[in-house]
C-alpha cells in the first residue's frame, strides 16, 4: 500500500521512527519521560486470500505538543520485516477503526476538513491507497465501531430517542446545545457507566456503500431496525449479507443480561439463542466473531454471580443457520477470538500470569503457544498467519507476526526497546487450602545489604491477573529507586481455571486476602528483601483489599495506598453503575467483609487517591473513608490525593505522573524513613 502523510504541520505528535527514542532506563526514573514515552495502542489487519498484500496498520500513542493529553498516529507495519511506514498526524489525534477490501483505512479524528462550518464531534475519514485522506462521513456525536465487509460499511452511532432521521438528529442536538439544556429523562438502569453519563441519546447501528476511492461522494447512512433493549455490539458477515447484533435489556431488577439476534438489512430480528429455554435465569450470550464461511459464531457465555454461584465466562461454537450450540472444553476464560478460516481459530486467554495463544481445531483447544508474554490485538493475514501485539510485566507491547506452528517473529519495532532497570522472578507459596499461589516479583538490578524494600501491589478486578505490562500501576519506576514489587495472583485471579475464582467470590476478604498474605510471607524469607520494611499498595479491588489489610494487619506494613478504593460495601452497592455488585455483595457479604467496619484498628498511614469521575466505584467511598480516617484511626499521616477531572483510571499524562510522584514520596516517607517530597505542582 502507497499513501501520503495527511498534512498538518504544525504538529510534530506523528510518528518519528525507532529511532527518536533512547533505549536507556532513564525513563523509570525521569517520570516526565516515562508518561511521554510512546506506546502501541491497537493493531487492525485487512486479511487476504494468500497473505500477499495484507495491509497491517497500529496506532502509536504520543504526547502532544501541550504535553497534557495523548494523541494517536497511524502507522503501517510490514508483516515481511521491513520498515513502518507513518501514514497521518494530527494535533488531536486519530483513532484506528477499520480497513476496508480494497486497502482503504477508515479513522476517526476530530482534525477540521476544509469547508466544514460547524464543529460536529469527530469525524469518520478514509486514507486511500493512494492519495490523501478525506472526510466520509461527519455527524452529531460521531461513530463507534466501524466494519468494512462485502462492499459496504456498518458502524454505530448516538441518535436521540425523538429524531426520526439524521437531519432531525443533527437539529434537535443542535437546539439543545444552543439552548444550554443538559438534562436528561432516564428510565432504566444504569445512568451512567465507568466516567459517562448515559443519555439522552441511545445507540443505533447504521450500514450504507462504502465511499468511492477517489470522489468526493460522502458515506449515507441508512438505519437498521433493532430488538428490543440496548445495542451493545455487533459482527458483520465476511459478504456483508447479514448482521449479529448483541443486544442487552434487564428483564428483573436491575441488571442486564444480553442477547444475540441474526439481522439481515431487510428482515426481521431473529434471535439465534433462546434465552427463555436455559436454566440458568441469568444467562447472558455474547456475539464474538463470525467464521470467514459466514457459517458459525463464536459466542461469549456468561452467567451472573450470585453468593453461592460465583460467575463463569465460556465459549460456544454456533451454527448460524440450524442454532446448535458446541461448548468449549477449556477451563480459564476465552479472551479475543480471530477466525483463520473455515474450522480454525485462535483464542486468547490468561494463564498462569501470562496470557497463551490457543488454536482451536472444529471446537478442540490446543496450546499454540505457551511463552511469558500476553498477546492482544489478533488479526489474521491469511488462513496459516496472523499479527497481534505482545507484552509481558518487562517489556511493553510490540507487534509480532505468529503462524499455526506456533512460530513468533518480532516485527520490526515501533520504537526502540525500553529495558527495565532490573529483573523479573516469580515467587510460589501454598495457601492456607493447600492451593499452589504465584506471584511476579520485580528486583532492583542491585540488592542493597540486607535486602531491598518490599511493596506489594495488589491487582483489581476482582477477575484479573498480573500478566501484562502497564503503563498505570507499573512497577519499574518504583523498582528504579530500589523497591522490589510483589505482584501476587490470590484467589479469584484469572488464568488458573474457575476453581481459582470459585475460592475467592464467596469470600472477597478471606482467601485473595490470605493468599496475598502468604505469597508476602514466601518473598520476605528471602535474603534479597527485606522484610521490615514493606508496604502494601492496590487500586479497586486491589484498593479494598488495601482498605481490608489496613483494618486487619495492624503495624505489618509501614503505610498502605489505596486508589478509587471500596470502603462501605453496602453503600458502594447502591451507588455504582453496576448492578451485578449489590446482587453479588449487599445480599450477602457486606456485613462480614466490609472495611469500614474497621476503620478504629488501622495503624498505619495511609494514602488514599481517587478521581470525581469515578462512577464505577464512586468517589464517595473515598470521602467516608478520608472521614474515617481522620476521626476513627489510631495514627496521623494520612493522605488524600484528590482529582476533579479524573475518573476510575488517573489518563491525563501530567496527573498521572503526580500520581507516581505522589506515591513514590509517601512510600519514601514510611518505608525509607525520608521527608515528604511534596510534588511541586500540588502547592
Amino acid at each position: 500500500m502507497s499513501a501520503k502523510r495527511v498534512n498538518d504541520s504544525d504538529d510534530n505528535s506523528q510518528y518519528q521512527g525507532p529511532e527518536s527514542t533512547s533505549a536507556s532506563t532513564d525513563i523509570f526514573t525521569d517520570l516526565a519521560a516515562f508518561v511521554a514515552a510512546p506506546r502501541l495502542s491497537n493493531l487492525v489487519a485487512r486479511r487476504t486470500q494468500t497473505g500477499q498484500g495484507a495491509t497491517v496498520v497500529a496506532a502509536l500513542t504520543r504526547l502532544n505538543q501541550k504535553a497534557d493529553a495523548y494523541a494517536s498516529a497511524l502507522v503501517q507495519l510490514d508483516p515481511e520485516g521491513g520498515q513502518p511506514t507513518p501514514l497521518t498526524r494530527s494535533k488531536k489525534g486519530e483513532s484506528l477503526t477499520a480497513i476496508g477490501q480494497r486497502g482503504e483505512i477508515y479513522f476517526s479524528s476530530l482534525r477540521p476538513d476544509e469547508g466544514e462550518e460547524e464543529d460536529v464531534d469527530t469525524a469518520l475519514w478514509m486514507l486511500p491507497p493512494r492519495g490523501e485522506a478525506r472526510v466520509v462521513l461527519r455527524r452529531p456525536g460521531g461513530v463507534k465501531q466501524v466494519v468494512a465487509a462485502g462492499g459496504k460499511l456498518f458502524c454505530s452511532g448516538s441518535v436521540l430517542p425523538n429524531a426520526k432521521d439524521e437531519d432531525a438528529n443533527r437539529q434537535l442536538q443542535k437546539t439543545r446545545k444552543e439552548a444550554g439544556i443538559t438534562a436528561i429523562l432516564h428510565e432504566d438502569f444504569p445512568v451512567r457507566y465507568w466516567d459517562h453519563d448515559l443519555g439522552p441519546t441511545r445507540e443505533a447501528l447504521y450500514w450504507a456503500q462504502v465511499p468511492s476511492l477517489d470522489g468526493s461522494d460522502q458515506v449515507q447512512l441508512r438505519p437498521l431496525a433493532l430488538p428490543a433493549g440496548k445495542l451493545a455490539g455487533f459482527q458483520v458477515a465476511s459478504d456483508g449479507s447479514f448482521v449479529l447484533v448483541t443486544m442487552s435489556r434487564a428483564d428483573t431488577g436491575l441488571e442486564e443480561r444480553n442477547r444475540v439476534y441474526y439481522l439481515d438489512l431487510t428482515g426481521k430480528p431473529l434471535p439465534l439463542i433462546d434465552l427463555t429455554a436455559e436454566a440458568d435465569p441469568l444467562l447472558s450470550v455474547s456475539a464474538g466473531p463470525i467464521s470467514p464461511d459466514d457459517q458459525r459464531v463464536f459466542i461469549y457465555a456468561s452467567t451472573g454471580n450470585r453468593q453461592g454461584q460465583p460467575l463463569q465466562n465460556w465459549g460456544e461454537i454456533v451454527d448460524i443457520q440450524t442454532g446448535v450450540r458446541q461448548r468449549l472444553d477449556f477451563d480459564n476464560w476465552p479472551g479475543q477470538v480471530t477466525w483463520l478460516d473455515a474450522d480454525r481459530f485462535v483464542m486468547t486467554a490468561d494463564r498462569l500470569g501470562r496470557g497463551g495463544l490457543y488454536l482451536v481445531t472444529r471446537g478442540q483447544v490446543e496450546p499454540l503457544v505457551e511463552d511469558d508474554f500476553t498477546y492482544a490485538d489478533v488479526c489474521a493475514l491469511d488462513e496459516t498467519r496472523f499479527v497481534a501485539s505482545r507484552a509481558s510485566i518487562d517489556q511493553p507491547a510490540a507487534p509480532v507476526l505468529v503462524d499455526v506452528r506456533g512460530q513468533v517473529r518480532e516485527l520490526q519495532a515501533l520504537d526502540a526497546p525500553t529495558p527495565v532497570p532490573g529483573k523479573l522472578e516469580e515467587v510460589s507459596a501454598r495457601s492456607e487450602d493447600g492451593t499452589q499461589i504465584r506471584a511476579w516479583l520485580c528486583l532492583p538490578a542491585h540488592i542493597p545489604v540486607g535486602g531491598a524494600p518490599l511493596l506489594t501491589f495488589a491487582h483489581g478486578g476482582p477477575w484479573g491477573s498480573w500478566n501484562s505490562w502497564t503503563w498505570r500501576w507499573n512497577p519499574w519506576p518504583f523498582v528504579a529507586r530500589g523497591y522490589a514489587v510483589l505482584l501476587p495472583d490470590p484467589a479469584i485471579s484469572t488464568g488458573y481455571g474457575q476453581a481459582m475464582i470459585n475460592r475467592g467470590s464467596d469470600a472477597i476478604g478471606a482467601a485473595p486476602y490470605t493468599d496475598i498474605l502468604a505469597l508476602i510471607d514466601a518473598t520476605v524469607e528471602r535474603a534479597d528483601i527485606d522484610g521490615e520494611r514493606t508496604a502494601l499498595l492496590g487500586g479497586s479491588y486491589g484498593g479494598y483489599m488495601a482498605n481490608w489489610m489496613a483494618g486487619h494487619t495492624g503495624k505489618r506494613f509501614k503505610c498502605i495506598v489505596t486508589h478509587a478504593s471500596l470502603w462501605n460495601i453496602d453503600m458502594m452497592a447502591r451507588t455504582t453503575d453496576n448492578a451485578t455488585w449489590f446482587e453479588w455483595m449487599s445480599t450477602s457479604q457486606a456485613h462480614e467483609y466490609s472495611p469500614h467496619r474497621f476503620a478504629d484498628q488501622i495503624q498505619v498511614p495511609m494514602l488514599v487517591i481517587h478521581g470525581d469521575r469515578d462512577y464505577r466505584v464512586p468517589v464517595s467511598q473515598s470521602h467516608a473513608l478520608w472521614h474515617a480516617l481522620l476521626r476513627d484511626s489510631q495514627v496521623k499521616g494520612h493522605k488524600f490525593l484528590y482529582y476533579p477531572n479524573e475518573n476510575h483510571w488517573i489518563l491525563n499524562p501530567q496527573n498521572s505522573r503526580i500520581w507516581y510522584e505522589t506515591v513514590l514520596a509517601f512510600v519514601d516517607t514510611h518505608v525509607l524513613g525520608k521527608d515528604f517530597a511534596r510534588p511541586q505542582e500540588l502547592g
